[in-house]
């Protein structure tokens, strides 16, 4: 039997577990969310199976975390980072289908980020004699980074433990597969050298320690990098979806009973009084009752009050603090012609956020692969830099024409006029900032302002 996960984990990883579910089953959607039952949607009081089924299934999820989540990825990640490498490294930038896909790697460490605000690459050993062979940076989601102890003097990582599963196939059984538990341990021995060892889900050694071999030589340091939300670290950061998903789970709540009570109320209920409870009476165009009592009524019963309005505004005030905490893909508000700078000002404080992000990423990437660069003897340093325009900055004929008389008149030079053009996208990103320069011509001579012809130069003295 499994072991019991809070009996082995870090504190700081049991108090966010909680928070780590609920804002994966809201970045999956609907399906996520419901296949959860009770855990997020409790049963009404008395409610029967069938009914709570009909409950669950008339609620609304409203996506919007994983809106929310791929939307600011997609900011950060719009214009490819700029890298720098040496040659040895190349296959770890390039996307083919036969090597390492940089682009994917990279986005899936921002939405990790931007998601749960951790993220971890372990570079693992080629678990070969080839001397050719080279390691591989391995990824770790938030949930899978159990337990870690670092020497309090130094801050250097002395133990890490991790969750990996790999799905595998039943014995026996042609197509039946299942998932299976492993930790993988990684400690520095009593001896200074980095060991690893496998672990099953009852913590029982699979496979024992091994000291991993990168470039013919073992490590002192466990080679793991651990992003977070503000900077490159072990210690757990808030994860940046947090609140917008607890607003997201009541959102959801408030749907259901919203849904359920027009179901309940929504169709006119027939209702007669002072008539036999026996008397058969159907409804219909050609349908006439006769009722033998003066005092017999016949009427609809329909809901007059105001219960729903209530739950109506509820939603929409939610809707409302998802949009104020950035998920602006619920805004509705009309704010008339904007002009785009007076846009940037309006959301450059709820960017700032997302420019930490990127920052801290930018710093985990540049981190992890000159450690990579190091265990492979690549003989150079790696640098991987992220834009920072994240909401655009834009281009009109005006802004052109200004920088443009600016340069003839002499008042900004080459350089600066191509800095500005690079950063309004107005120029070929596959040229070079040299091949530009090179084929910029310099600013014709400029007519005399008064119209009047130069003076004549003085003559040299003999």
């Amino acid at each position: 039997m499994a072991k019991d996960i809070k009996q082995f984990a870090h504190p700081d990883y049991l108090a966010h577990i909680e928070a780590y579910e609920k804002i994966r089953d809201c970045f999956k959607g609907e399906d996520a969310i419901k296949a959860k039952g009770v855990k997020y949607l409790p049963k009404l009081s008395g409610q029967q199976q069938p009914d709570y089924d009909n409950y669950k299934y008339r609620a609304l999820f409203f996506p919007i975390t994983g809106k929310t989540c791929t939307s600011m990825v997609g900011m950060a990640t719009t214009k490819p980072p700029k890298t720098t490498y040496p040659d040895l490294m190349k296959p770890f930038f390039i996307d083919t289908e036969q090597n390492y896909q940089f682009t994917e790697f990279y986005v899936s460490i921002f939405t990790e980020v931007v998601l749960m605000g951790r993220h971890g690459v372990l570079i693992d050993a080629p678990e070969t004699d080839d001397m050719s062979a080279q390691p591989v940076p391995c990824p770790y989601i938030a949930e899978n980074i159990i337990n870690w102890e670092e020497n309090e003097h130094t801050g250097k990582l002395t133990m890490l433990l991790l969750r990996e599963m790999e799905r595998v196939k039943i014995a026996n059984d042609k197509f039946g597969t299942e998932i299976q538990v492993r930790y993988r341990h990684c400690f520095i021995d009593a001896d200074g050298v980095y060991k690893v060892e496998e672990l099953d889900d009852e913590l029982n050694v699979v496979k024992p320690a091994v000291a991993p071999i990168f470039s013919g030589s073992t490590i002192d340091y466990i080679p793991f990098t651990c992003y977070g939300a503000s900077g490159v670290h072990m210690s757990v950061d808030k994860p940046p979806m947090q609140d917008i998903s607890t607003i997201n789970i009541s959102h959801y709540l408030t749907s259901a009973d919203l849904e359920w009570g027009r179901h309940i109320v929504g169709l006119p209920t027939p209702v007669v009084s002072g008539v036999d409870s026996g008397t058969q009476l159907k409804i219909g165009g050609t349908s006439a009752w006769v009722l033998p009592v003066v005092e017999a009524k016949a009427y609809y019963l329909e809901f007059l009050g105001q219960g729903l309005g209530s739950l109506e505004k509820a939603m929409t005030d939610k809707v409302g603090l998802m949009a104020s905490i950035s998920a602006r893909l619920v805004d509705n508000s009309t704010r008339g012609s904007e002009a785009a700078e007076t846009v940037r000002l309006r959301y450059m404080s709820e960017s700032a956020s997302l420019i930490h992000i990127i920052g801290a990423v930018e710093n985990g990437t540049n981190m992890m692969y000159n450690m990579l660069s190091k265990l492979m003897k690549a003989g150079g340093e790696v640098t991987v830099k992220f834009s920072k325009e994240i909401l655009g900055v834009g281009i009109t004929f005006k802004d052109l024409s200004v920088m443009f008389e600016a340069y003839l008149n002499g008042s900004i030079s080459k350089e600066t006029l191509l800095y500005n053009l690079r950063r309004l996208d107005a120029i070929d990103p596959e040229r070079t900032d040299a091949q530009e320069l090179a084929a910029m011509k310099d600013p014709p001579p400029q007519p005399n302002p008064n119209n009047k012809p130069a003076a004549t130069p003085a003559p040299a003295a003999p």
